[in-house]
Order: structure tokens, then C-alpha cells, then sequence
């Protein structure tokens, strides 16, 4: 539910800027700074050149005037400085920078790699290459953004989607790729897991996703990447206060959920998958771990009504996807939670 963008440093040549410009590089960096990604090398040259034209003690650049230069600012030192594990991917495509040109070759080349949406540039840049093959697809300038069917669908998703069970597969599979292209790990959650019911339509839910990240992940595929952690609850909770007997029987019913979803769910996605999977089972007596997210390092998705995806017929079940990142305090909280008893379960 991301939209993902390479930035081309001569989008801030201080020529193109007057009032209008302004807003929509406001606009569009706000965007990303919501719901989208930017993309740039891991050698820093977009980086470093961003940075450049907004810094008075660098002399290569004419500085963007005052009035419009700080409105942006803190945008972009938001995206690229504050905020950059969530909102800024680094590709390991680089190039040997020396000139303006290059560095257009540079966000090019990013564009094509990571099947980014868009690749927004200046004017100029825009009208050379607008019907030059090699570029053309996906290359818009600035005041067009607005326009783009890449901002109409980052604004939908903001807003809210359909049910899934009421969208083509297709749509439904591009959101979740959305949320998941750029990610180097996935986490579940969902508490109804640790019941030891219905692990197989659990696992189909899961296996689907984690089959369109096998197919369409970024960083999936590379060595050491791809740590997937199913977070749960154990099926019945056990407070402090509870007498040595019932403590005992719980255990040992939990205990024995905890080996059905490992066989039943956990062992099957090691089998298929070339990531660790891990099931972490939390003991959460007070009730506060309910909602079911999926969570990716740049994205936190609710899942109306959990993994259990599938009817039997294959169709989706009724359920909605939310993009919702403000949910992060209560992720963190659910994690935080003590882990049940599991000992001695192998």
C-alpha cells in the first residue's frame, strides 16, 4: 500500500521555482513521507547531491530563494535524515558520478532496478529524454506528479480500500506487494493463531504472502535476508494469581497447541521457503494483543480478520486491509509482552 519514487536531484534547480512549483514539491515529498518510498543508491550520490542544494556553505548549486527553500527543507532532511528507515531504500546500483548527466543515468538506473513507480525530474531533463526509449516509461516531471495514476492510488490507499473478497486477485496481490516489495523481514500477528485451530487456512494465508515476497521482494532473494516471526498469544492465558493446578493443566494444554502449530503451520513454511520462520508465542493475560497486522519495515497493514484469508472454494474471505502507521507503540507493546511457557517443547 506504498507507492515508490526515485527523485532525480535536478528536480531542485533553483529555476524551475516560484510559488506554484513550491506546492508541488511539497505535495509530493509529503506523500512519501505518508505512504510512499524514495530510492536511492547506497553511495549516497542522490544523497549527497539533495543535501547540497539545500546547504549555503555549498557553493556548486544557486541556492532555491529563502522563502520557498525552507518550506522544503525540513521535508527533505524529514525523509533523509529523520526518518530514513522507514521512508528511504538504499539499492545497491551505483555509478561513477561526475557530471548533472550522470546522475540522471544514476536515477534511471534506480528507476529500472527497483521497478520503482516513478521516476519524477526537472523540466529539462524532462523534455530530452520524454521520448527517448530508454527513458520515457514512468519518467514525469515534477508539476505532472499531481496528475499521475501513482498519486491517485497512494491517496486511495490512504483513505481506505474495498473489502478484498469484493477485488480483482490482481489488486488484491498488488497491495500486499506494496507493502511488502522493499522489506528485508516480515512480521505476523495475530492471536487466534495460538488456538491450534484452522492451522491450515492460517498457513495458506501466510504461504501467500510469503509467496508474492519470494516472487516480487527486492531484497528477498539475497543471502542473510528474510526473517519472518509469526507473533501469537498462547491459547489459554495464565495469570499470576492462578492456583499450581490450573497452571499445570494449562501448560500442558498450551504446550500441546504450540507443537500442532509447529507441525502444522511453522514446519510446512520452513519446508517451502528459504527463510527462517519463527513462531513467538507471548502470554498476555490482560487481553491487550487483539488486532491482526502485518508489519514490514516501511509499512503496518491491519488485517480486519487475520491470516485466515481463503474460503475453502479458494475465494477470499470478507476482510480489509488497512494501512495504519501510527499502530507501531502497540506492535512494540505486543512484543514486549512476556513469552509463554513453551519449555521442554522441541
Amino acid at each position: 500500500m506504498l507507492v515508490s519514487a526515485v527523485l532525480e536531484p535536478s528536480v531542485f534547480d533553483v529555476k524551475f521555482f516560484d510559488e506554484l512549483y513550491t506546492i508541488h514539491a511539497i505535495d509530493f515529498l509529503r506523500g512519501i513521507e505518508r505512504n510512499g518510498l524514495l530510492i536511492v543508491d547506497e553511495d549516497g550520490a542522490l544523497q549527497n547531491d539533495f543535501c547540497k542544494r539545500f546547504d549555503k556553505e555549498e557553493n556548486e548549486y544557486e541556492l532555491i530563494p529563502i522563502k520557498y527553500r525552507l518550506r522544503i527543507q525540513k521535508y527533505i532532511e524529514e525523509l533523509l535524515l529523520k526518518n530514513k528507515s522507514k521512508r528511504l531504500i538504499l539499492s545497491p546500483v551505483s555509478s561513477k558520478i561526475s557530471s548533472s548527466e550522470d546522475l540522471f543515468e544514476l536515477a534511471s538506473a534506480l528507476k529500472k532496478d527497483t521497478k520503482a513507480d516513478t521516476l519524477i525530474v526537472g523540466n529539462d531533463n524532462f523534455e530530452m529524454n520524454r521520448f527517448d526509449p530508454k527513458h520515457k516509461d514512468g519518467i514525469v516531471p515534477l508539476p505532472k506528479y499531481r496528475d499521475t495514476d501513482v498519486e491517485k492510488n497512494r491517496q486511495r490507499y490512504c483513505v481506505g480500500l474495498a473489502p478484498i473478497d469484493s477485488l480483482p486477485r490482481c489488486e488484491v496481490d498488488d497491495i500486499i506487494v506494496r507493502s511488502i516489495r522493499y522489506s528485508k523481514w516480515l512480521r505476523f500477528y495475530d492471536r487466534y493463531i495460538g488456538t491450534g485451530d484452522s492451522t491450515s487456512d492460517f498457513r495458506k494465508g501466510i504461504r501467500y504472502i510469503l509467496t508474492l515476497w519470494d516472487k516480487h521482494g527486492y531484497f528477498s532473494s539475497k543471502q542473510g535476508i528474510g526473517d519472518i516471526k509469526i507473533y501469537t498469544c498462547s491459547a489459554e492465558q495464565i495469570r499470576d494469581d492462578a492456583i499450581d493446578h490450573a497452571i499445570e493443566s494449562k501448560l500442558e494444554r498450551n504446550q500441546e497447541k504450540y507443537r500442532k502449530i509447529i507441525r502444522e503451520l511453522i514446519n510446512p513454511l520452513k519446508n517451502q521457503f528459504p527463510w527462517p520462520v519463527e513462531l513467538v508465542v507471548k502470554n498476555d493475560p490482560y487481553g491487550i494483543f487483539h488486532a491482526r497486522y502485518l508489519e514490514t519495515q516501511h509499512a503496518i497493514v491491519r488485517v480486519d480478520r487475520g491470516f485466515d484469508l481463503f474460503k475453502q472454494n479458494g475465494e477470499f474471505r470478507r476482510n480489509f486491509f488497512t494501512l495504519n502507521m501510527a499502530e507501531s507503540p502497540h506492535l512494540k507493546e505486543c512484543r514486549e509482552l512476556t513469552d509463554a511457557n513453551v519449555s521442554g517443547v522441541s
